[in-house]
């Protein structure tokens, strides 16, 4: 392959609200989609584009019960790079975990160039993980597609955030949902009654207690959810 090949902005890509508006935002040159076989990659790939690229790397035996595959992202970003130069990985403000971190960003950026120095396989690439994404909130990320002209009912509609669907459907009552919820409550989302009993029962049931303990470790996140809780009341 020609080194021009590998200059295209690769996003990693779930069809999640993230991944959905980061796509519309940012128009990356590729689409990644990764089937890790974990319980919900298969409603995943029943919603993605045909403009999406897909691999397989089975980490389903060390997906946890929160639904967390420790070192997930490092996994992806290094497949990514088959792909191209510049590797967005979806991450917004409230994202905790290190292999979404700036510091980790870094450094596998180093390693990576590292690894990519010319040598009898490889022609020397110059490789960079996108992480301009994790300033934003999620309610932010919808505000700046909306902004852009993007129709906030397609938003809500065509992406898919959720750990245990319901035949089909998104649950409503786990962490991916709720934040997708949180994102587009805040911009005015007209959700049914049964949406925003769910996601108001899970909110003080699961987030506020870690919210009033001081262990939730989502500052901005957390003026947001409080803010939500207060149209609710």
């Amino acid at each position: 392959m020609q080194k021009s090949s590998y200059e295209k902005k690769v996003l990693l890509y779930s069809g999640g609200m993230d991944s959905w508006l980061i796509d519309k935002i940012w128009k990356p040159d590729v689409k990644l989609y990764v089937d890790m076989g974990t319980k919900y990659s298969q409603e995943e790939i029943k919603r993605l584009p045909a403009d999406v690229v897909v691999e397989k790397l089975d980490l389903s035996k060390w997906e946890r019960e929160d639904k967390i595959i420790p070192l997930r992202n490092m996994y992806l970003i290094g497949i990514a790079t088959n792909y191209g130069n510049e590797i967005c990985l979806g991450a917004t403000a409230g994202d905790r975990v290190l292999d979404k971190s700036p510091v980790f960003a870094d450094i596998y950026e180093q390693l990576l160039n590292y690894l990519y120095q010319k040598q009898h396989w490889t022609e020397e690439r110059k490789i960079k993980i996108n992480l301009d994404f994790k300033r934003y909130t999620k309610a932010e990320l919808v505000r700046a597609f909306v902004a852009q002209g993007g129709d906030m009912d397609e938003a809500f509609s065509s992406s898919f955030s959720c750990y245990t669907p319901e035949h089909g459907k998104e649950c409503w009552s786990c962490k991916p949902c709720f934040r997708k919820f949180i994102a587009f409550a805040l911009n005015g989302y007209p959700f049914t009654e049964d949406i925003i009993d769910r996601n108001v029962s899970y909110i003080r049931k699961e987030i506020l207690p870690l919210i009033e303990s001081g262990t939730y470790g989502r500052k901005q996140e957390e003026d947001e959810i409080m803010q939500v809780l207060s149209f609710y009341k």
